[in-house]
């Protein structure tokens, strides 16, 4: 509100014709007293009338050039003063002001030297009772001079304000363009999971059915397939759900790690033997960490089933004082004739999900690493040396950690 205020009260000030005002005041004086004094025949009239036009014509162009219209100014005023007039100092007084209004710091002091030199130099050449005219000249170039700095400061402050104003809508749009750019990395990663995993059980399911050859067999897979697809269904849903203007309670909640007993109970058959261990005090993180969570947990199982088949694997959810790990880890034996696991962007994905929630994520067969041990190769968490014990024995393992509070800044999850 404050600063739309003076926005409002500079754009009213605006719309005064200051220019003309001034022009107006600069011309009218000398011509009114000099055509009093033509009427009654004095060449000082002419003089002043001469001397207004002159001045007017010179003070348009004192925006532009507020230094060179004081020196013209100042020097019409001596010539009529010169030849006896005293019709002077009106335009060096508005001349004074277009230069401490609009010139550079340099040239306001050039002016207000001048300016007052100008003064007394009128005064003690008037002489006499007519050294009042010095005063007048003085008081009044200094009072015009005084108000043109103070319009200058407060142009200046409008337009500290209106950058100001245009920085921070800049900032708000990069802000939200930021906003929106990780909303859509969190939908892609959402919906990447939900459907690897979906289609991931559809084809395992799918090619444990095929190597049946009851009929009741294939009924069972056709419905398991059918089931895989109405929870993939529900996911999206719920996914899709956030949004709209839907109430919350018309959503489904989010996955957390309670429902991970639940995901490996729908593994289809053909698919990794999932054991699920949890170690310490197990309580519930922050929503976004559950997901997060969940996720590393599915699509790590997404990936054993994808790549390695049937194979041992175990999900570990150790809960320390403020951090959650998860390790899971399957023996490497790859399902297609020995060929190894091909990495796609889940891991991808999901590496960058965990860092917006502050955690890490490290994979492979070697994930951690001699540098994630202390000085004298030891580490302060037992179970990431069962999990280098067991990178030794030829397993694959994906090792994350994640606070189980929401880091303060920290975004990217629901």
């Amino acid at each position: 509100m404050e600063l739309t205020g003076r926005r409002r009260r500079g754009d009213l000030w605006g719309l005064v014709p200051v220019d003309q005002v001034h022009h107006l005041v600069t011309a009218a004086f000398p011509m009114l007293v000099g055509w009093t004094l033509f009427q009654e025949n004095d060449l000082r009239g002419w003089i002043g009338v001469l001397s207004g036009l002159a001045q007017t014509v010179a003070l348009t162009w004192g925006r532009r050039f507020p230094v060179a219209v004081l020196l013209v100014v100042i020097g019409i005023d001596l010539v009529t003063e010169q030849v006896g007039s005293q019709l002077i100092g009106f335009g060096v007084i508005i001349a004074g002001y277009y230069v401490a209004a609009w010139g550079k710091a340099w040239e306001r002091s050039t002016a207000l030297v001048l300016g007052i030199a100008f003064a007394i130099f009128t005064g003690i050449l008037a002489g006499g009772s007519a050294a009042l005219l010095g005063v007048i000249i003085g008081l009044g170039f200094l009072a015009f001079w005084v108000s043109g700095r103070f319009e200058a400061e407060q142009r200046g402050r409008i337009t500290e304000l209106s950058e100001e104003t245009d920085r921070l809508a800049q900032e708000r749009a990069v802000a939200e363009e930021q906003a929106a750019d990780r909303e859509r990395a969190l939908l892609a990663r959402e919906l990447h999971d939900i459907l690897n995993h979906s289609l991931t059980r559809i084809v395992l399911t799918a090619e444990a059915g095929a190597e049946t050859g009851t009929e009741s067999d294939a009924r069972r897979t056709l419905r398991g397939v059918a089931d895989t697809g109405r929870d993939s269904l529900a996911e999206l849903r719920r996914l899709l759900g956030v949004l709209r203007t839907s109430t919350p309670d018309e959503l489904r909640p989010p996955p957390s790690l309670d429902q991970v007993d639940e995901l490996v109970a729908q593994i289809p058959p053909g698919g990794p033997v999932v054991t699920v261990e949890r170690q310490g005090e197990v309580r519930a993180a922050d929503t976004s960490i559950e997901v997060a969570a969940y996720r590393v947990v599915q699509e790590a199982l997404t990936n054993v089933a994808k790549h390695a088949g049937a194979v041992r694997t175990t999900v570990r959810l150790t809960y320390l004082a403020d951090t959650l790990e998860i390790v899971v880890g399957n023996e490497l034996r790859t399902r297609n004739h020995g060929r190894s696991a091909v990495r796609g962007t889940g891991l991808v994905g999901l590496r960058e999900r965990v860092e917006l929630l502050g955690g890490t994520l490290h994979a492979g067969e070697n994930p951690i690493g001699e540098t994630s041990f202390g000085e004298n190769g030891t580490h302060p968490n037992d179970d990431v040396r069962r999990v280098g014990e067991q990178q030794a024995a030829g397993v694959f393992t994906v090792y994350v950690t994640l606070p189980l509070r929401q880091l303060a800044g920290a975004g990217g999850g629901r």
